[in-house]
């Protein structure tokens, strides 16, 4: 999966990042202890952005709350067992390292994973058969109309669940719309949008087939791939946040 490559790639060039720049005191006491330091405070400087940075990738693929995300704030905060800031970044990047092998065996998810695959087959999968259905002339507007629905419905859904904004059970599309412009994360033309097709899918599910025509249908399919274009730049985990 190309998105879940790039943000392990990314991770790993991170890794890679946090242990530039610093070099190895060894302990005056212990030959087989020391700890890690930059040459000059510019540089520090540079490693605490990099720390940072980290801590919020983490946090934002880990998971806010996952063990993950709290080692690597705790490591950091000790200076990576009272040794130093340095020491405590480049800890970081062991942590780093270590929860990508963990997503590649297939031992965790990145959060928000299944949220962006559901997006992609509404994208995909549902939107195939719509095509199929605006360009067989046996076939009447509506199912192709219902279809556009479903994939805006499994979208909304999905942003919701990546957010972690709890909905009800079977929530309309209505609501969900509704609920994702209530969080801001819907543009007052993104619900005129998404009501407009609301409103259609709703005449062809009711049964209301005067009004509809292939145009109609060919239009709403249109909308319909915009609409899920702009919903999977809602989900967090998405490529482009790693570039």
């Amino acid at each position: 999966m190309a998105k879940a490559a790039e943000i392990l790639a990314y991770a790993r060039k991170q890794a890679d990042e946090l242990e530039r720049d610093m070099h190895w005191i060894t302990s005056e006491h212990s030959p087989s202890h020391g700890y890690w330091i930059s040459s000059d405070y510019q540089m520090l400087t540079k490693i605490v952005a990099r720390a940072a940075a980290a801590q919020e990738f983490l946090r934002q693929y880990s998971g806010a709350e996952s063990f993950w995300t709290e080692r690597a704030i705790s490591v950091y905060q000790s200076k990576g067992d009272n040794q130093s800031t340095e020491s405590g970044a480049r800890a970081i990047g062991e942590l780093l390292r270590a929860w990508a092998d963990q997503v590649e065996a297939g031992v965790i998810e990145i959060v928000g994973s299944r949220s962006w695959v559901e997006v992609g087959q509404a994208s995909t999968d549902v939107m195939g058969q719509v095509r199929r259905l605006n360009e067989d002339p046996e076939a009447h507007p509506a199912a192709a109309i219902v279809l556009c629905g479903a994939a805006l419905e499994v979208a909304l859904r999905a942003v919701a669940e990546s957010r972690g904004i709890v909905v009800e059970e079977r929530p309309t599309l209505s609501v969900l719309t509704k609920v994702l412009r209530r969080e801001r994360l819907l543009t007052v033309q993104d619900v005129k949008d998404l009501e407009q097709c609301g409103g259609l899918r709703n005449l062809a599910a009711h049964g209301q087939f005067e009004t509809l025509s292939p145009e109609r249908a060919g239009l709403m399919e249109q909308q319909t791939n915009l609409l899920l274009r702009r919903l999977s730049d809602l989900v967090p985990v998405t490529a482009g946040t790693v570039a």
